[in-house]
Parts: C-alpha cells; structure tokens; sequence
C-alpha cells in the first residue's frame, strides 16, 4: 500500500481514528470529529483529556 492508500483508509474508516505522539493528537478522522462533535482543528494538539474530561 501507498502513503495514499493509508490516508484514504484512515480517512474514510467508519470508525473514529486518531494518531497520537507523545500523549498529544497529532490527527484525527472526520468520524472521530462526528462522534465527539469537535472540530479537527480543535483537536490537533491537544492531549485526551478533550476527549474524556473529569
């Protein structure tokens, strides 16, 4: 597979997906998007806790 071939698996899984590196989301999909009602650019360098606050 091509870098492409990645990209648009990661990007039309019907599942929620996200790269992390160090504990911060370095991207994410549109369905993980649609599942916390968060934009991609809100998401793109914050760490989990966005996503399961206490």
């Amino acid at each position: 597979m091509t870098d492409i071939d990645y990209r648009l698996a990661f990007e039309l899984s019907p599942i929620g997906l996200v790269l992390s590196r160090h504990r911060s989301i370095v991207d994410c999909n549109a369905r993980l998007c649609e599942m916390f009602g968060l934009s991609r650019e809100l998401l793109i360098g914050q760490t989990f806790q966005v996503l399961y606050p206490s």
